[in-house]
């Protein structure tokens, strides 16, 4: 954590805001080759649902991450079977940057 005044705080998140937002919109540009701001204004209603949607699941399983890397915490300060190593694969794991796993061929719903 850096200790950022407020002012350096809010250039620096809205500064990558504005770059990670503008690199997203020319990629659906790229992609989807519309012209967005034509679309209607229940389309855009029925997108924002489902972006709602998604972030329903993706809040739920954020704080479900948080409370495994919690428990590792507590494992660590009251386990002394729990080495380092094990702490910091489970922990890497807790954090990656991978997507979930594909389903089973036939649990899929395609």
């Amino acid at each position: 954590m850096n200790a950022f005044s407020p002012d350096e705080d809010c250039k620096e998140i809205w500064g990558a805001a504005y770059l990670a937002g503008r690199a997203k919109y020319d990629q659906g540009q790229k992609e989807h080759k519309t012209m967005f701001p034509t679309g209607g204004a229940s389309w855009y209603a029925a997108q924002i649902r489902e972006e709602a949607l998604d972030t329903i699941s993706y809040t739920h399983h954020l704080s479900e991450r948080m409370n495994s890397i919690r428990s590792l915490a507590r494992m660590m300060k009251e386990d002394d079977g729990m080495t380092l190593s094990m702490a910091a694969t489970i922990l890497e794991y807790l954090a990656g940057d991978h997507p979930p796993k594909l389903l089973p061929i036939a649990h899929r719903h395609d």
